[in-house]
């Protein structure tokens, strides 16, 4: 299944102990406090204060703030689910988050895990180490790719978590993440990827000054520049991909130049691999705006698609 729309308007997959505990083993579960509308930074790069005030008051949804074990580090996730529970199963979707450090994940996105909910899926998102009090250090794809691999066994220990039914969205580095996990055998059902970085060196080609985050990650950067640059960059190793993959991105994206999406789509044309792409002809970096609601009416209608 090969479609072009432009749109208007080294891991280790076994359990390891870690201070006595498992992977996936939880640690916590508090309920998320939220802020104001006014206290959350850049918040309405997402959302105005109306979506985000209908989703933190919505009394049917509730939202969870879980610590867990992933290679012996404490590290957080959020756990979006309907409040009233009942023995029935339902599917789930693993939100890789974009940026680097972050403390803001749950509030920023609680409209999207809302709407999800509501529309029968339940919602994971990794926080990844060093982010919201995780500990560790985030490594933009190294040993923090850990923290969604340890994902699965953690599922098994939530109610009502249909386990046939995984899938995953990424956003932005969440989107790079995606693919990488994807390649290391975490098995979906179907993903999508909102404004991905699928070139980690053509990034930079249009980002230079961005490569200072990743000289602060590696004290030998220079040196394994080369392979730090392919590990991250699925254009280097799209033949691994086997998971139907919805590439969605923004014409008007300032940070991540619509050609990652459209040579990542031909690569998998080339290939054989089932995926579709949509182009937002008014689409920012993280389809933010006027077209969330078809950005995220796309993404529930492709998960649906592969239910079984």
């Amino acid at each position: 299944m090969k479609k072009y729309f432009l749109v208007a308007g080294v891991f280790s997959l076994f359990p390891m102990k870690g201070n006595g505990q498992s992977n996936g083993d939880i640690v916590e579960r508090t309920l998320v406090v939220f802020p104001s509308y006014e206290e959350v930074k850049d918040i309405s790069w997402y959302y105005d204060k109306d979506a985000y005030e209908h989703a933190v008051n919505d009394n049917s949804v509730s939202y969870e703030k879980i610590t867990y074990y992933s290679e012996g580090l404490k590290v957080v996730a959020y756990f979006t689910s309907p409040k009233q529970k009942t023995k029935q199963k339902k599917p789930v979707i693993i939100f890789n988050r974009g940026s680097f450090v972050r403390n803001d994940i749950a509030y920023v996105h609680a409209p999207l895990f809302q709407k999800l909910v509501l529309e029968g899926f339940m919602v994971i998102a990794p926080a990844l180490r060093q982010s919201e009090g995780g500990e560790g250090k985030d490594e933009l794809g190294g040993n923090d790719l850990h923290d969604i691999m340890n994902l699965k066994p953690m599922l098994g220990k939530l109610p009502n978590v249909d386990r046939n039914n995984v899938f995953m969205l990424g956003e932005s580095r969440g989107g790079m993440m995606t693919y990488m996990v994807l390649k290391e055998g975490f098995h979906v059902r179907s993903a999508a990827t909102i404004g991905a970085i699928t070139d980690l060196e053509a990034y930079l080609a249009d980002r230079p000054w961005d490569e200072n985050n990743l000289k602060n990650l590696w004290n030998d950067y220079e040196q394994q520049k080369a392979t730090i640059l392919k590990n991250r960059s699925v254009m280097a190793w799209h033949d691994r991909i086997n998971t139907p993959i919805l590439i969605l991105h923004g014409a008007k994206d300032p940070q991540v130049k619509t050609q990652h999406a459209l040579k990542l789509a031909d690569a998998f044309s080339q290939t054989g691999k089932s995926y579709e792409l949509h182009i937002f002809s008014e689409g920012n970096h993280i389809l933010s705006g006027p077209v969330t609601a078809q950005r995220d009416a796309m993404v529930i209608e492709w998960f649906r698609n592969f239910l079984e």
